[in-house]
This record gives structure tokens, C-alpha cells and sequence, in this order.
């Protein structure tokens, strides 16, 4: 028995063949591409298309007065301080109250339209008969009517859900959700199926919530762009141009608001400051009078300069008490002695000395002449001792006030002192009123800056935000693309035929060439049978050149390589898995092809339980069989073969009778003995066994064969059956298996053999002699 060693394959990616796959089915790609981009064109040629309108707006940069101590009410002007401030602006431009103005002043929540068969038409700037909502009831939401029956001022609004109302123009009318009036623009004419859309205001709010955008370009730059995709370009404009107006006095409004709260701020401020800075001034004037300062710096000074003089002048004054206390010493001793002079004392005293002196020098000079007793000098020494007694005299006057002197100096400075010690506490606390002061009046001249600045700002109407570029509309339209669309119609029309036969690909489990044979099993395939039509020739002529006689001479060239060499007939068993596969077909055509003067060949049908030879035989066939050979032990074999109708060289032997008990008979052992008696008759012997997966039959012969060819059906066998021949090898059930792959078609799955080229070469021009649009569209 054939002993073989299974390997796993890897996977291979055939790229190739994958992508010959997707080609062989190119028509659907073409019809796909063709639905998609005729849809797509469709659509293009009637939907709405939608613009995109926009509007810049730049706000000023504030400047803040930081070295202020109230620098907060340095923001009273227009402008922002940083970018956040901007990204909260941004909140406010589609802030509901904006909105709802906005909804209000351009009687946005009734919208008109010029009805068609495809799609409508909105209009909003000429408008032949217009709408307001006067009031509404709760809980609307919208409705839609449609003008019919204009007859001069008269007009009818149908619903299909409410009915008709009949009315005037410029009268209210009461419909099913509220009161509306209408008025008529008679330069406009109204066209047939004028439609109405009332709306509830609210709801057109939430809505230019969702389609309004606000970005931020450049938040240092502080722009703020806003954007809107609309259907009608005017309309879009309008309503871009009333948001930026209206926020314009939304933001005038906060500014007029907050500079009049600032005005009553600030007046208060100043009423407070003041009081306060007359308290402050009241304070310090009570303190200036208490403590006699005029000015507490420039007395602080004269005291100290008072001290300083009155205290030179105290060492003079006491030089001069030292000095008379020495000429008191020398007034006391003898007359006979000159006493100091030009002291620079007082000048009576001064000239009392002189003339003492004087005299005293006299008496001396005249001593030297003549006695004391001399008249002359006792009455120069009279004049002497009274001269003395007036210097003393004299000194003791000085003395007395130089005294009296030194001691107001003293006074002067003790006093000059005590009011330098006060200078510091006085200074102190003066300071700290002066600083008081000084603050209330700083606060109080800005609050009266601010005021005025603050009249200024309510004065003028200085828009919050200027308006860089007023709305404006995008030439082109934002949706839908036209080349975008075309191109993802061509995508999906690609994509959508590719993403199917993925799926049809990846769950198709079914065999259709060698190549998936090859991708599974270890095991040989010997030829691929070509597809047959019903008109087709399914057996093998005498000196046939088709695609289907050269396919089995290959296959009887391949065999030559797998059958051993012996000197009595090959054996060749031709099985499948389920029914249908093709096993007779190729069984009868490899009798018929590898039968020749050279060797014969017997055919011998050993599927008792169906039998199919009999199908290829253009006779009926009413004589024995292989069944009665098997269970009749008197049975000869001559009474058995039948030569074949197509190649005299070909023996047949039928299935014959269908038995009740196929496995015993093929199993008693004469079969066995049947094919070593024809082994000595022919060169070969075919055997068209049983299918495998149904019955066990051909298991019980299959030890009499030298090869084994397993048939698989192109596009019906499945892979699983390859799996299935597989196990049967490596259990040693069968041996010299090669698979034969039949009815494989010309483009079976992209595998593309073409047989005309490969098999018949030379020999059939069928093919080129159909038209080439047959060519194009055969499967």
C-alpha cells in the first residue's frame, strides 16, 4: 500500500490569482460602476444644493491701567482683555435671546416655497404672498399649508391634515394652530402649489443653534468668524448680518447697562470719599491746633537750629562768668597789683580796669619819687581803693547777669528740647492723617475721571465687535461635491461588487481547479477534464481532436509516470466522494482513449448499487453482469464482455442486476479473482467503483487496484472532499490516489485555461468562429 507523508501547507497569497478572480467578473464591476455614477448623477441633477455663507468680525484689545488700585473699573470701555473672554463671546453670538430676535425680525419661522414635481424651491427676498404668525398655541411645533383658489383678495390655504381655511388677505386667520394673517405682494405672481411652512420660533431657534458656526481663526488677532450652509444665499446672509447686528446692540445694551450701574457706583463712591476726606481734613486741621504746628518740619528745624545758637551762646556766657569769677579773685587781693583787661566784658567794667590800672601805674611811678605819706599818693590811693570797690561792684553786676542770662538760655534750650522729643510721635501720627488724606483724594479725583470717562461711554455708540467682511456667500457649493460624489459613486461601485464576491469567495468552499487541490493536499492531480455543453460529444471518438479527447490523452500521458511496471494489466480504479462527480464519465473515456492495437482495455462497472456504464452505450443491454458473475459461481467471464461501439479495442463489463446485498457480494472474494483472470487478457483494466463518502463497497476492492484516480467535480465538490481522500491515504485505504479534476470550465474561478489553446490547438476553431460579443459576455 502506498504509504505517503502529509506536511501542512502554508498559505500562499497567489496574487495573480486572486486578482484573475475579480477580473473574471468584470461585467458586474462595470454594471455596478454604471448604476452608482448614473444615481449619483441623479441625485446631483435634483438635489438642493447648499452654500456656505460667512462674516468676520474683530474685536479691540483693552487696554488696563495695572498700576491703578481700582484697575477692574478700567474695563467700562468696548473691547476684551485676553482670548478667553473671546471664546466666551463666542457662546454668546448664538445664544438663544440672540436668536430668537433674529428669528423674529426676519419672520424666519414662516418660510415659502415654489412647489415642482422633483423638489422644491425656497423663497425668500420676492415673495408674492407672506405670512405672520400672530399667535400660537402650546405644544406647536409646525405646519404646512398650500395656497390654491386666489380670486382678487380673497384665498384658500389647504392642509392635508386640517382641511381647508378661506380667507382675506391683511385678516387674520384662525388655523389649526393658531392666528395668522397674510399679505399679498401683487407685483409678484403666485404660482400654482404655493407652499407655506408655518414653524414654531422656538424651533427655528434650535435649528440656527445646530447649522450657525462660530471659529476662532486667531484668538490673539481676537477674530471670530461665523459661518452658515443654507439653501438660499440670501437668506443666509440676512440671517448672518442680523446676528452680527443684533449682538452689536446686545452688546451696546450690556454697555449702556453696566456704565449706568457704574454711574450710580461711582456717585455713590463719591458721596462716601467725601465724608471721608472731610473727616480726614477736620482730623488733621484738630491736630495742627492742639499741637500749634503750622508746619511740623520747618519748627522741627528751628527748634534745632534755636538749640544750637542758644547753645553757643550759653559757652559764651559761661566764659564770661569764668572770666569775672577770675577778676573777682583779683579785685580780692592787695592794691598794689594791675588787674587783667580787655576781656572783652562789659565796657564800663572794661573802662573802670583801665582807669584802675592806670592810676595804679601813677601811684607807682610817684611811690618811686616820693613817700606814702605824700599827699598826692594817699589821695591816689583813695581813688584806687574806690576804684576797686567799683570794679567789684561791677563784677558782681556781671555776674549777677551773666547769671540770668545763662540760666534763659538754659530755659530757651530745655524748651527747644522738649519740642524736638515730640517731633518723632507727632510726625508719626501726622503722617499717617497726611497719608489719609492723600489716598481719599487720589480715590476721589479718579472717581470724578471715571465719571466723566463714564459720560463719554454712554454718549457713544461704539459697536462691541467691527464687522471685517459682511456676510458673504462661497461661489461654489459646499454640498453636495459633484466631483466628490462621482468618485465615491465610482468607489462604491467598485467596492460594493468587490465587497460581495469577497464574501461569496471567502464562504465558497468548493473545488474548481487543480490549483485548490494543490492548496489542501499533498496529492497529485493528474488532468483537468474540460466542461462539456449538453450538445457536446461526451465520449471520446475515433480520431477526435477535441478539447475533451486531448484532456484524457494527457491524462493517459500522466498516467504513465504513476502506474508501476508490471507484466500483466494496470489496474485503475476511478472513484469520488458523493455522486455526480463525473466518475463514469471519466472511467468510459479512459477506456475508450488508453485502449489500442497495442494493448486492449477492459472497463469494468463495479458500482452495483447504481449502475451508469450503460448510459454511454448506444444499445440496450440486457446481458449478464458483473453481479451475476459474483453471486453465480457458474457464470464464464466470455459471457460477460461486451466490445465497445466506439473503440473495438475497449471491452466493457456491465454492472448487471442490482443486488439486495452489494457488500457481500463484492467482498466474497470473486471479484478478486476476476480481475487475475482478466489480468493476463488485457493491458488495462478500468474499474468505475462506487462513491466513497455513501457506501463502503469500494473499499472492498480497492486492494486490486495499482492507482487510484479520485474524481472531484469542478464547482460542486468541496473541499471538505479533499480532506475526506486524505484520511483514506493516510489510514492505507487506498493507494496511488492522484485526483482528476473534471468539468473544469474555461474561466473557472479566473483559473482562465483556455482549452482551444492548450488541448486543441490546431485541431478546433468553435471559438473563433462565434461573434465577439458572445466571447465577451460567456461565463
Amino acid at each position: 500500500m502506498q504509504q505517503l507523508e502529509f506536511q501542512e501547507k502554508e498559505e500562499k497569497i497567489d496574487l495573480r490569482k486572486t486578482i484573475s478572480q475579480y477580473l473574471h467578473k468584470w461585467p458586474w464591476f462595470i454594471a455596478s460602476v454604471l448604476v452608482c455614477v448614473i444615481s449619483a448623477y441623479i441625485y446631483l441633477r435634483y438635489s438642493v444644493p447648499k452654500y456656505q455663507t460667512k462674516t468676520t468680525l474683530k474685536f479691540d484689545k483693552k487696554q488696563n491701567d495695572l498700576t491703578s488700585a481700582l484697575s477692574d473699573l478700567d474695563n467700562l470701555g468696548i473691547g476684551l482683555g485676553n482670548s478667553d473672554e473671546l471664546k466666551s463671546e463666542a457662546a454668546v453670538v448664538t445664544s438663544r435671546p440672540i436668536l430668537m430676535r433674529v428669528v423674529k425680525n426676519l419672520n424666519l419661522n414662516v418660510e415659502y416655497f415654489n412647489t415642482g414635481e422633483i423638489k422644491d424651491s425656497q423663497l425668500f427676498t420676492e415673495v408674492p404672498v407672506s405670512g405672520e404668525i400672530i399667535t400660537f398655541n402650546d405644544g406647536f411645533v409646525s405646519s404646512e399649508y398650500v395656497l390654491k383658489k386666489l380670486n382678487g383678495n380673497e384665498f384658500t390655504l389647504v392642509s392635508e391634515k386640517h382641511g381647508k381655511f378661506t380667507a382675506k388677505f391683511d385678516v387674520p386667520l384662525k388655523l389649526d394652530f393658531g392666528t395668522v394673517i397674510l399679505h399679498r405682494n401683487r407685483n409678484l405672481e403666485v404660482k400654482p402649489e404655493y407652499k407655506i411652512i408655518f414653524s414654531n420660533p422656538i424651533e427655528k431657534v434650535k435649528k440656527l443653534e445646530k447649522t450657525i458656526q462660530v471659529d476662532l481663526p486667531d484668538e490673539k488677532a481676537l477674530l471670530m468668524e461665523i459661518s452658515l450652509i443654507g439653501t438660499v444665499s440670501e437668506k443666509s446672509e440676512s440671517i448672518l448680518n442680523e446676528v452680527t447686528r443684533q449682538y452689536n446692540l446686545d452688546g451696546q445694551r450690556d454697555k449702556n447697562l453696566q456704565a449706568e450701574n457704574t454711574q450710580k457706583f461711582i456717585d455713590k463712591r463719591l458721596e462716601v470719599i467725601t465724608r471721608d476726606l472731610s473727616g480726614v481734613e477736620n482730623q488733621k486741621e484738630d491736630f495742627q491746633n492742639r499741637n500749634r504746628i503750622v508746619d511740623l518740619q520747618a519748627q522741627a528745624e528751628l527748634a534745632l537750629q534755636n538749640t544750637s545758637e542758644n547753645t553757643k551762646v550759653l559757652l559764651q556766657q559761661q566764659a564770661q562768668l569764668d572770666l569775672l569769677n577770675s577778676l573777682t579773685a583779683e579785685a580780692a587781693k592787695g592794691n598794689n597789683q594791675l588787674m587783667p583787661s580787655n576781656l572783652g566784658l562789659n565796657p564800663s567794667l572794661e573802662q573802670s580796669i583801665s582807669q584802675y590800672n592806670q592810676l595804679l601805674i601813677s601811684r607807682n611811678k610817684t611811690l618811686k619819687q616820693a613817700t606814702s605819706e605824700n599827699p598826692a599818693v594817699i589821695e591816689m590811693n583813695r581813688e584806687i581803693a574806690s576804684l576797686k570797690d567799683i570794679i567789684r561792684d561791677n563784677i558782681r553786676e556781671q555776674k549777677d547777669a551773666v547769671k540770668a542770662t545763662i540760666s534763659q538760655i538754659e530755659n530757651q534750650i530745655n524748651t527747644s528740647n522738649s519740642l524736638i522729643e515730640k517731633v518723632p510721635g507727632q510726625s508719626k501720627v501726622y503722617r499717617g492723617i497726611e497719608r489719609q488724606q492723600n489716598l481719599k483724594e487720589q480715590l476721589f479725583l479718579f472717581l470724578l475721571q471715571k465719571r466723566e470717562e463714564n459720560a463719554i461711554n454712554l454718549s457713544v455708540d461704539v459697536p462691541k465687535a467691527k464687522i471685517v467682511n459682511p456676510a458673504f456667500t462661497d461661489d461654489a457649493p459646499v454640498s453636495p461635491k459633484g466631483n466628490i460624489i462621482l468618485m465615491g459613486a465610482l468607489f462604491i461601485g467598485l467596492l460594493l461588487p468587490f465587497a460581495v464576491f469577497y464574501v461569496l469567495f471567502i464562504i465558497d468552499d468548493k473545488i474548481y481547479n487543480r490549483d485548490d487541490i494543490k492548496a489542501r493536499s499533498g496529492l497529485g492531480v493528474l488532468v483537468d477534464i474540460p466542461s462539456l455543453n449538453e450538445d457536446d460529444n461526451h465520449l471520446v471518438q475515433k480520431n477526435d481532436f477535441s478539447e475533451l479527447a486531448e484532456s484524457f490523452r494527457v491524462l493517459v500521458s500522466n498516467l504513465k509516470f504513476v502506474l508501476p511496471k508490471k507484466d500483466s494489466a494496470k489496474v485503475i480504479m476511478v472513484t469520488s466522494s458523493v455522486k455526480g462527480e463525473g466518475k463514469t464519465l471519466v472511467s468510459v473515456n479512459l477506456a475508450l482513449t488508453i485502449a489500442n492495437k497495442n494493448g486492449r482495455s477492459l472497463l469494468i462497472g463495479s458500482d452495483i448499487r447504481n449502475p451508469q456504464i450503460q448510459r454511454y452505450d448506444s444499445e440496450p443491454v440486457k446481458r449478464k453482469g458483473l453481479t451475476e458473475f459474483l453471486y453465480d459461481e457458474s457464470v464464464h467471464v466470455e459471457d460477460l464482455i461486451h466490445t465497445s461501439y466506439t473503440n473495438p479495442y475497449c471491452d466493457v463489463i456491465y454492472a448487471g442486476t442490482i443486488p439486495p446485498n452489494p457488500q457481500e457480494l463484492l467482498s466474497n472474494g470473486r471479484y478478486q479473482k476476476l480481475i487475475a483472470e482478466m489480468a493476463s487478457r488485457y493491458a488495462y483494466i478500468i474499474i468505475d467503483s462506487a462513491p466513497l463518502m455513501l457506501v463502503s463497497d469500494t473499499l472492498s476492492i480497492a486492494d486490486v487496484a495499482d492507482a487510484t484516480l479520485y474524481v472531484v467535480r469542478s464547482g460542486v465538490s468541496r473541499n471538505v472532499l479533499i480532506d475526506f481522500a486524505e484520511d483514506l491515504v493516510k489510514d492505507s485505504k487506498l493507494r496511488n490516489v492522484s485526483f482528476v479534476v473534471n468539468d473544469v470550465s474555461k474561466k473557472a474561478r479566473g483559473y482562465g485555461y483556455v482549452y482551444n489553446y492548450g488541448y486543441g490547438y490546431g485541431y478546433n476553431n468553435k471559438e473563433a468562429k462565434k461573434a465577439w460579443w458572445s466571447k465577451i459576455f460567456k461565463s
